[in-house]
C-alpha cells in the first residue's frame, strides 16, 4: 500500500513519468497526474504531495500570452519552493522551476539526440553519479536554457549548454536532459516533435538508432539515479 504521494505535472502525453514513475512506485508513492492547461492544479497547491513532478514539453516558459496557464503553474511552484517542498523538475519543468526561483529562462543553443553531459565535481558526488554506468549519455530535447536559480548548485553540462542539471539542496533535482525516457517510448516523441525534428533538420532514423544501442541501459541508470535522489531527499 502506497504511503507517500506524489502529484505529477504533465505537459504532454508522451513525455510522462517514465523511470521516475518505476522509481516512486517502488519506493511506495502513489502518483496523481495533472495535465498542465486542462487539469485544475488547485489539489496540487491546496494538498501538497510528498514530492512535486514537473515534466517536459515543447513551448517556452516566457510563451504566457500564448498559453497563460503557465503563470498559474510557475506561481504554484514559486509557493512550493517557499514552503520548502521537495520537487524533480525535467527539461521545461527544470526551466519552470528555475523561472519560480527567480531566474532567466531564454532561447539557447538546441540540443536534440543522445549525447553525453559532464558532472561537475558536486554532479559526481550526487545521485547523477549514477548514470556514469550509461557513460552519462542521456537524451536531450531541448532549444531553451536557463540562468542557474539563486542558491542552486550545478550538477552537470554539455559544451553548449553550461547549465544542464542542478539541485537546490535537498529540496529540488532539476534536470534539461531526459534520463527518465523508456526506450520503448521513443517512437511516440518522434512522432509527436516530427515538426521540430524536419525544422532541425534531424532525421528520426538517426535517434531511433542509437536508442536501440542505448536507451536500455540509460534508462537503468537513469531509474536507479531517481531512486537514489529520493533516498537522499527522504522520500
Amino acid at each position: 500500500m502506497a504511503t507517500r504521494t506524489t502529484h505529477v505535472i504533465q505537459h504532454v502525453a508522451f513525455e510522462h513519468a517514465g523511470v521516475i514513475g518505476n522509481a516512486l512506485r517502488a519506493r511506495g508513492h502513489a502518483l496523481q497526474v495533472f495535465q498542465a492547461g486542462v487539469d485544475d492544479l488547485a489539489p496540487v497547491a491546496n494538498d501538497p504531495a510528498d514530492l512535486l513532478l514537473v515534466l517536459g514539453g515543447p513551448i517556452g516558459v516566457y510563451e504566457t500570452e500564448a498559453y497563460p496557464w503557465l503563470e498559474a503553474e510557475i506561481d504554484l511552484i514559486r509557493q512550493r519552493l517557499a514552503a520548502g517542498g521537495k520537487m524533480i523538475g525535467v527539461c521545461l519543468g527544470a526551466q519552470l522551476i528555475a523561472r519560480a526561483a527567480g531566474a532567466r529562462v531564454y532561447p539557447g543553443t538546441r540540443e536534440i539526440g543522445w549525447a553525453p553531459v559532464s558532472p561537475t565535481p558536486a554532479g559526481q558526488d550526487s545521485a547523477l553519479v549514477e548514470l556514469a554506468a550509461a557513460r552519462w549519455e542521456v537524451l536531450h530535447w531541448h532549444g531553451d536554457t536557463f540562468d542557474l536559480p539563486p542558491g542552486a548548485q550545478l550538477l552537470a553540462s554539455t559544451a553548449a549548454v553550461q547549465h544542464q542539471a542542478y539541485a537546490i539542496g535537498n529540496q529540488v533535482l532539476a534536470l534539461q536532459f531526459h534520463p527518465e525516457v523508456m526506450p520503448r517510448d521513443i517512437e511516440a516523441w518522434l512522432i509527436g516533435h516530427t515538426v521540430e525534428l524536419a525544422k532541425a533538420g534531424i532525421d528520426p532514423r538517426t535517434i531511433r538508432a542509437r536508442t536501440a544501442e542505448v536507451g536500455a541501459t540509460v534508462a537503468a541508470a537513469g531509474e536507479r539515479m531517481f531512486a537514489r535522489s529520493l533516498e537522499e531527499a527522504g522520500l
